[in-house]
């Protein structure tokens, strides 16, 4: 009965993670329709690495943080239980890792599924279907890792998503918050690279050849790295990997800071 109910339970949760996930795309999308940013190609892939980015934050700052006041709430009735878990860091490092994987399950549902029903739609080879895969499941590991060091600072999994969030506004804005530095700063060109690698929406311009986000009419201006010279990462998986670093310290801070907070208990 409890296994019927708990499965019940995780099937609702996927369902409306889909149906949310779903209609934040579809805004995403419609908006870098409306100003034409690219393709429908695109501007789809664009839109879920954004929703992967909103959503996935959350799931696993929810899991760990809630993970995390159930072993607060059993070490007061069974000390031994939180002794134990302070003295198996290893075995907490991968309770901790299966805990951000299992978070991401509807997020990697979702992904399956919007990428089955954007093929139709966009003309996308089956080589960029598999690294746009690749990508957006590194992304939603990155950004679930991120929310769950932010879950552990602000001990709020709400908050610690609002702090993914802010990162993640940080990274892809980058390029537009390089203005009011003008008149300071007389060079760029040393801060171009560091500003496209860590950007994840950089991935779709290194996936679909031809495609430069900054050359578009309505960004043109609003960006002094038009100004530059400037190189998008190479190979295409690059700018996964500078994600995974992102949240591999995340997910080391987090760990640290669980097993911390478990002595204390």
């Amino acid at each position: 009965m409890h296994k019927t109910t708990s499965g019940r339970t995780y099937f609702l949760k996927t369902f409306s993670v889909c149906i949310i996930a779903s209609f934040l795309m579809w805004i995403v999308y419609e908006l870098l329709i409306h100003i034409k940013l690219g393709s429908p190609a695109e501007c789809i892939s664009m839109a879920q690495i954004c929703v992967v980015l909103l959503t996935a934050p959350y799931l696993a700052a929810y899991t760990v943080h809630t993970s995390f006041l159930r072993i607060r709430f059993n070490a007061n009735t069974a000390p031994s239980t939180n002794r134990l878990l302070a003295l198996s860091p290893i075995s907490s490092g991968g309770c901790l890792l299966r805990q951000l994987v299992m978070s991401q399950v509807p997020v990697f549902g979702w992904i399956l599924l919007s990428t089955a029903v954007a093929l139709p739609v966009a003309d996308i080879s089956v080589t960029q279907v598999c690294q746009l895969l690749i990508i957006l499941g590194i992304y939603s590991l990155s950004a679930g890792a991120v929310g769950m060091w932010g879950s552990q600072i602000f001990k709020d999994a709400l908050f610690g998503t609002e702090l993914a969030t802010l990162l993640w506004c940080v990274l892809i804005g980058s390029a537009f918050l390089l203005n009011p530095f003008k008149r300071y700063v007389d060079d760029f060109q040393p801060f171009i690279p560091l500003v496209l690698h860590l950007n994840p929406l950089i991935v779709v311009c290194c996936i679909f050849e031809g495609f430069d986000v900054f050359r578009n009419p309505v960004l043109y201006e609003l960006t002094p790295v038009t100004s530059y010279v400037y190189m998008y990462p190479k190979p295409w998986y690059l700018a996964g990997v500078w994600q995974l670093a992102i949240g591999g310290g995340c997910f080391l801070g987090t760990w640290q800071m669980c097993r911390s907070r478990a002595y204390i208990a």
